[in-house]
């Protein structure tokens, strides 16, 4: 009898988005008891980046290094990520509720983002999004993914946001430290990539404002190591 293939499952392309607003809290979404990956864990607005996103193989073999082109992909994806789960659009320019709803549903329906934006939202063009992490499943795990994120300021204009209950069942803003001690006390389930970044998070906020910290630019290493 053959030995059964246990190679690694080839990680698909993903990125998260870490909203961040004037008091150093960030945006952090719940994931339903449900789900087939991480259930129950508090994590950062994010999902698979697509190919109309503008990333021909969406299927990440290495943990590469990447370029400002090669990077926007994923900076597309985190925004799009964001907008379909949370409403909260990273578009520079000041689309109103109506016009967030309109396009967050048609990006439910799987239309493509760019050309839904500039339908709907004159002007719009990406926000400074800082690229921060790069985190990659281990190779045992059956669902790998190999995760951008990318730091932003906060849309000032545009509420709390609001999760459909279903995808994701809450939204919080926290503090890092917060969102730590809420981890230690059993309360607030963290993964990996998330519990590292919040940790890194805690110390920066101790002096600095994190949007101010992300886009001095960080060196950002595989898995955060």
């Amino acid at each position: 009898m053959s030995a059964p293939d246990i190679s690694p499952v080839v990680p698909v392309a993903a990125a998260g988005l870490v909203l961040v607003r004037p008091d150093n809290t960030v945006l952090m979404v719940r994931r339903p008891a449900t789900a087939r990956f991480a259930p129950n864990a508090w994590v950062f607005p994010g999902g698979l980046v697509e190919t109309h996103d503008g990333l021909a193989d969406c299927a990440v073999p290495v943990e590469q290094a990447l370029d400002e082109d090669g990077l926007r992909p994923y900076r597309v994806a985190a925004v799009r990520e964001c907008l379909e789960e949370t409403g909260l659009a990273c578009v520079g320019a000041r689309p109103s509720s109506e016009q967030r709803e309109q396009a967050r549903q048609a990006l439910h329906r799987g239309a493509p983002f760019w050309s839904t934006m500039e339908a709907l939202v004159p002007g719009a063009v990406l926000s400074p999004l800082h690229y921060v992490s790069f985190w990659t499943t281990p190779s045992l795990s059956p669902l790998r993914y190999s995760t951008r994120f990318f730091m932003t300021a906060a849309p000032d204009h545009q509420g709390a946001g609001e999760v459909d209950g279903e995808e994701l069942t809450e939204a919080r803003w926290v503090r890092p430290e917060h969102a730590l001690a809420a981890h230690r006390d059993g309360r607030f389930l963290l993964l990996p990539p998330q519990l590292a970044q919040l940790r890194q998070y805690a110390a920066v906020v101790a002096s600095n404002h994190l949007v101010e910290w992300a886009a001095a630019g960080p060196l950002v290493v595989p898995n955060g190591g």
